[in-house]
Order: structure tokens, then C-alpha cells, then sequence
């Protein structure tokens, strides 16, 4: 061989131990823990990086095989783990490193030692200056403001590390799947289905699978339920075996959510069944998602006192309410039918602080519909009704809707009108379950009045039908203007438009627009 070539099974010298070192550790802590031993996995790699013996180069990828470890494995083992490492006689940098990871696991479950276990990981890192312990104590404190529900404040955090950035590619995936989650629970849907495509320095199936699982959630957010579960159960079924709890819990919850609204309850509850006996803490807090899926079928929740459950881990945590807007009122709405007024009022209190932290629109709205639900206060729904128009969150809009129709403050032809847009827009998202559910309020609320109609109360059929709100919008469109026009011209959002005209549709039993310009016509004559 010539100075400056080697074949294929010889390498450099001044390579070959780290490499083979290298090579060696991996392998065989992935067979440890693909063998079911992963806290022996953990302990190999954090042996290896205690010992120190080959280089920074080694100890980088030591680190970030060790991160990907820890991302799949349960919160248990991932924190046992760590703090057995820390026993070790680790250098200042690995040791601050280890330090911050401790603390972004027991910030994202809500640990009540997070703000003592971040004190001692800042400190660590000011003695050490290491640029692995800086991206995690940021991941810390990041996940420690969402368990508060201050996104504002994890946007800031996040904002200032770079996921493309060379040394920090080991951390890409968890800045970029934190910085999605914040734009989900702000209600920046356009930006969060961006960010959930990789760009090519992101890749392998760990970080696909989790971006897959966030845009699932999105999809459920805004009322893309085919498409959501169609992506989670491929992914489930023909994805990856190496799927971390976090991500499957994410799949169940997504599969078991659309199943519900489609009303396929018993395909539903074969898929979130197996889930229930996750009942310890910290563990449990991966499935929380799915449990707040649960919650609405008493068959289920009830025997696994899943309310209770659900409400003690959102208390030390509302990560699991952020991505999906209607979980919070979902909650309420379980507590208050189940008569537990302690879970409404300290559900609905957790809502209004994650609004008191994050003002935008949609928490805004969430707390006057949960608050609205505890209270049966149906101008808190109307003001959730009105505030959920201005975002895409429709199956949250539509759930508000139905809350305002099956309020016993709202007169009838109000509920009517509100019941008729609850089932068109579970229609516009493919919930026929939960459309059925708005008909039959429909139909109790056109045959059996809470009480006999007089004046402007009598019971309106065809154009007559319509808000008033309704028919500006169908007069509008029956001129011929676009919904973009329309939307325009009313200072409405296009998807108020839309929704108002799939209520039109729905009301006048017509399915398109010709139909509605001679619907129109003939009353106008």
C-alpha cells in the first residue's frame, strides 16, 4: 500500500481506535437496548464518555448518539439513566452537558425539582462554557416556559439557536420539533406544516417519524382528519420499528381522535385501550394526548378514572394541551357531564393562565369557551365562537358551536342556527360522527322548543334560516362576488366565509352555488 492509499478493511493510524472504538460502543449499546436492556445501553454509552480516552470528536458523537438514545426511551429510564452518569467522574464540559439534558427531560414532564435541576445545569455550564450543555440548558428552559404555557417565552429561547447550524446538527431534531410545537399552540398553522419538512442536513427515520407525528397533529388542529390518520397509521404500520414512546403516543392519539369524530367508537377504543394502563408518572405524561382523546367516551374513561388522571399530569404540565386547541374544552366539557366541579374549575384555571401567558386569538377564545362551559355562560361561548372565526382551528370552532347550540341560556332560534353551522363545518372536516351529533340537535331543537316561540322566535325555514351575518354573505356570493371578494369586502377572514357558506348550503339544502343564486333569486322577486 502507498503512503497516501489503504484498502478497505485497513484505516489510518492515527483513526483506527477512536473509529473502531466508536464503532464498537454503538453497536453494542443498540443491541442492548433493542434487546430490552436500555438502561444498560445508557450505561455503556455514559461509561464510554466518562472515560474520555479518544478526543472531542469522539465525545461529540457520544453525546448525540446518547441524545438519540435518551429521545427513545420512557422519561423513567432516560432520567435513571442520566443521574447515573452524573456518579461518574466526568470532565466539566460532559458533566454540564449531562446536567442540562437531566433537566430538558424533567422540564417536558413537568418535574417540580425542573427549576432546581436548570439552576444547577446554568451553573455547571458557566464554569464549563461547553457548547453542547448551551443548546440543551436553552432546550430546558424552552420546554420549561411551554410546561407553564408562556410560548412567548419558548419562542424567544428558540429563536436564538440555529438547528443548521454545523455543530449543532446532533440537536436538530429536538430544536426543530419544540419550534413546531410552539407554532402549533400559537396557531401559526402555515408555519408549522413548513417547519415539519426537513431540509437535507435533517434526516434519518427518528427525526422523520417525530416531524410526521407534529404534522399529524396540525392536521388534527385544523381539520384535516383524513389525511391525519391516513399518515399515522401508515407511519404506525409500515414506518419505523425504532419509534420512540413519545411519537407512537402521538399516532394513537391522532388515529383514536379522528376514529372518535368519524364515529367508529368501538375501531376507536381498540386503539387507545392498551394505552390506559400507562398510569404512572412521569411515563404517563407521553400518553396525556391520547387520554384527553379518551376522556370523551365514558366507557372508557370512567374506568380508568382517566380524568383524574389527565387533570393531576396537566397541572404539572400543559405541554399535551398546546398542539391541539379543542383538547382543553374537551376536558371541561367530560368534567362537567361527569359533575366533577373541582377537574372543570382547575382545567378551565389552567386554560386561562396559558391565555394570561400566550394573549393571542385562539387561547383568548378557549378560555371564554371553557369558562363558558363551567359556567354555562353562553355569551362566553358566543365570545369563543366569535374569537375561534379568526383562526383555522376548525374542529375547535365546531365543537364551540355545538357547546353555544346545547346551551340552556341561548334561545332556540339562536341554538338552531348554531347547531346547522356546528354539523356543516364537521361536515367541511370529515367528522360524520360528530355531525350526526349537530343534526340531532338540529332536529330536537326544530321539534321540541324549550319553550313556545313568539315575535321573532317563531321557527324560520329557508333564506329565512340564515344570520343575518349569513345573508350578507349569500347575497354577496349570489352577485357574483368570490369568497375572496366577499371576505374582503366584509373585514371577515376567508375561512369565516367559507364556514358561513357551508351553514348557508347546509341550511337551504343546496350543495352549490348555482342552486344558491336561484334560492336567492326567488325570494327576491
Amino acid at each position: 500500500m502507498s503512503g497516501s492509499s489503504f484498502d478497505a478493511g485497513t484505516y489510518p493510524a492515527d483513526h483506527d481506535d477512536a473509529e473502531r472504538r466508536r464503532l464498537q460502543v454503538f453497536a453494542t449499546a443498540d443491541q442492548l437496548r433493542l434487546g430490552g436492556r436500555p438502561t444498560a445501553a445508557l450505561d455503556v454509552l455514559t461509561a464510554e464518555l466518562a472515560g474520555n480516552r479518544h478526543g472531542e470528536r469522539h465525545r461529540t458523537r457520544l453525546l448525540g448518539h446518547l441524545t438519540r438514545a435518551m429521545a427513545l426511551e420512557q422519561p423513567t429510564v432516560a432520567l435513571a439513566g442520566l443521574r447515573a452518569a452524573l456518579d461518574r467522574p466526568l470532565d466539566a464540559r460532559s458533566r454540564s452537558t449531562l446536567l442540562a439534558l437531566v433537566a430538558t427531560v424533567a422540564a417536558r414532564v413537568g418535574h417540580p425539582d425542573t427549576d432546581a435541576m436548570l439552576r444547577d445545569a446554568g451553573t455547571a455550564h458557566a464554569a464549563s462554557g461547553d457548547h453542547w450543555s448551551a443548546r440543551h440548558l436553552a432546550l430546558g428552559r424552552a420546554a420549561r416556559s411551554l410546561s407553564h404555557g408562556d410560548l412567548p417565552g419558548a419562542h424567544a429561547v428558540l429563536a436564538a439557536l440555529d438547528p443548521d447550524s454545523p455543530g449543532a446538527r446532533g440537536d436538530a431534531p429536538s430544536i426543530r420539533a419544540e419550534r413546531i410545537l410552539v407554532q402549533l399552540g400559537l396557531g401559526r398553522h402555515q408555519d408549522a406544516w413548513t417547519a415539519t419538512h426537513p431540509t437535507p442536513n435533517e434526516s434519518g427515520s427518528l427525526f422523520s417519524s417525530g416531524l410526521t407525528a407534529l404534522d399529524c397533529l396540525r392536521m388534527v388542529a385544523v381539520g384535516e382528519l383524513p389525511e391525519a390518520a391516513a399518515l399515522a397509521v401508515t407511519t404506525l404500520s409500515s414506518g419505523p420499528v425504532d419509534l420512540s414512546p413519545q411519537v407512537r403516543a402521538l399516532f394513537v392519539a391522532v388515529i383514536g381522535e379522528v376514529r372518535y369524530r368519524r364515529g367508529e367508537h368501538d375501531d376507536a377504543r381498540a386503539v387507545l385501550r392498551p394505552c390506559l394502563a400507562e398510569s404512572r408518572w412521569p411515563d404517563s405524561a407521553l400518553w396525556t394526548p391520547a387520554f384527553c382523546v379518551a376522556v370523551r367516551d365514558r366507557n372508557l374513561s370512567v374506568a380508568a378514572n382517566l380524568l383524574t388522571r389527565v387533570v393531576a399530569d396537566l397541572h404539572r404540565s400543559v405541554r399535551s394541551l398546546l398542539p391541539v386547541p379543542h383538547f382543553g374544552p374537551r376536558l371541561v366539557r367530560a368534567a362537567v357531564a361527569a359533575g366533577d366541579t373541582p377537574a372543570s374549575r382547575r382545567v378551565t384555571e389552567l386554560v386561562e393562565s396559558v391565555a394570561t401567558r400566550t394573549p393571542v386569538p385562539l387561547w383568548r377564545a378557549l378560555a371564554d369557551q371553557t369558562r363558558g362551559l363551567r359556567d354555562s355562560d353562553p355569551d362566553a361561548l358566543r365570545a369563543a365562537v366569535d374569537g375561534l372565526r379568526t383562526t383555522a382551528a376548525w374542529p375547535a370552532l365546531a365543537d364551540a358551536l355545538l357547546d353555544l347550540a346545547n346551551s340552556p341560556g341561548v334561545r332556540a332560534a339562536q341554538a338552531r342556527d348554531a347547531a346547522h353551522e356546528a354539523a356543516a363545518l364537521y361536515a367541511r372536516i370529515g367528522a360524520p360522527g360528530d355531525q350526526a351529533t349537530a343534526d340531532s340537535r338540529c332536529a330536537e331543537l326544530g321539534t321540541t322548543p324549550r319553550h313556545r316561540p313568539s315575535g321573532d322566535e317563531a321557527v324560520r325555514t329557508g333564506i329565512e334560516a340564515l344570520t343575518p351575518a349569513e345573508e350578507r354573505v349569500a347575497e354577496m356570493l349570489a352577485s357574483g362576488a368570490t369568497k375572496k371578494e366577499a371576505a374582503r369586502s366584509l373585514f371577515v377572514s376567508f375561512h369565516t366565509v367559507d364556514t358561513q357558506l357551508r351553514s348557508i348550503y347546509h341550511k337551504l339544502g343546496i350543495h352549490n352555488r348555482m342552486q344558491l343564486v336561484r334560492a336567492w333569486d326567488s325570494t327576491r322577486r
